[in-house]
């Protein structure tokens, strides 16, 4: 009796590794996906660093893969344990520690603090679920990852940091809030991808629709951080011009997309909490995840 439930104990573990190793081999798909689409306004990319002085398209993509030990011990706890306290202090402890190894990778630049937050409860959610035997779907995922972003972490303050003080200095709830509110936007970014791609655009065209989604309507506090209201206003506000016009003409109009880009670019605008935000959706809809 002992020797068989030690046998199924191990067949059970050998199946969470295997499960672990896939998911954060997807979420470092969607990462580098993310970081390699083109013509993306204010974001690094493989066609230039935009306003990012400290980083290009080759560090992302380090960052991205230094990152997996990360999302797969994220993935294992997720796996392993039930929704509470524990596993939020528990995600906590590797979140840091992932992020330690990010910024020991990159000499010092954050790349990737704001998916490792983000990301991180989507795969810790998906382990949840496809472990439990339950589809792993957009709503559930995303449901699964604001219960567990609901619950603080005992361990630290996140208040110093530059998200923090402009969701403070704004009044805005930034990556906490869409976190804790099961990731709306996250949801928003998919549908609008899929309809992209059912109404013909390209894959890469559609990435763009989801990112420009994003753009329209988020607290994005990279923005807020680096350009104000104004800044956070301006860009709302063309993406809402250039996605309306490619509802109306069913294609992105390259050209407005190249001048908000321009326009981004010269005065140092990032909107980094859609690009986290669309790395999210990228792993939602890979469909090995």
């Amino acid at each position: 009796m002992t020797t068989t439930l030690t046998t199924t104990r191990s067949r059970s573990s050998a199946v969470r590794r295997g499960l672990s190793a896939q998911i954060a081999t997807s979420a470092v798909a969607a990462l580098v996906s993310e970081v390699r689409l083109r013509g993306k306004p204010g974001l690094v990319g493989p066609d230039g660093t935009r306003g990012h002085t400290d980083m290009d398209c080759a560090l992302m993509c380090r960052s991205a893969n230094v990152l997996q030990p990360t999302f797969h011990a994220l993935a294992g706890h997720g796996a392993r344990l039930p929704v509470g306290q524990e596993l939020r202090d528990t995600l906590g402890l590797v979140g840091r520690r992932g992020e330690a190894e990010m910024m020991l990778a990159t000499g010092g630049v954050n790349t990737h603090r704001g998916a490792i937050w983000n990301l991180g409860l989507m795969v810790t959610a998906t382990a949840g679920l496809r472990a439990a035997g339950s589809p792993a779907t957009v709503g559930a995922v995303t449901r699964r990852a604001g219960e567990i972003a609901s619950l603080n972490d005992s361990a630290v303050d996140l208040g110093q940091r530059p998200g923090a003080r402009a969701r403070h200095r704004y009044g805005v709830g930034g990556a906490v809030s869409e976190a804790a509110n099961g990731f709306p936007h996250v949801r928003a970014i998919t549908r609008a991808v899929r309809t992209a791609r059912e109404d013909g655009f390209s894959r890469d065209d559609a990435s763009l629709v989801g990112l420009l989604t994003s753009m329209s309507s988020l607290d994005d506090t990279c923005l807020l951080h680096r350009g104000g209201r104004v800044a956070l206003e301006m860009v709302r506000e063309a993406s809402t011009r250039i996605l309306e016009d490619a509802l109306c003409t069913g294609s992105l109009d390259q050209d407005a997309l190249a001048r908000l880009d321009a326009r981004m670019t010269e005065r140092r605008l990032s909107p980094g909490g859609s690009a986290d935000l669309l790395a999210c959706a990228l792993f939602l809809t890979t469909k090995d995840n």
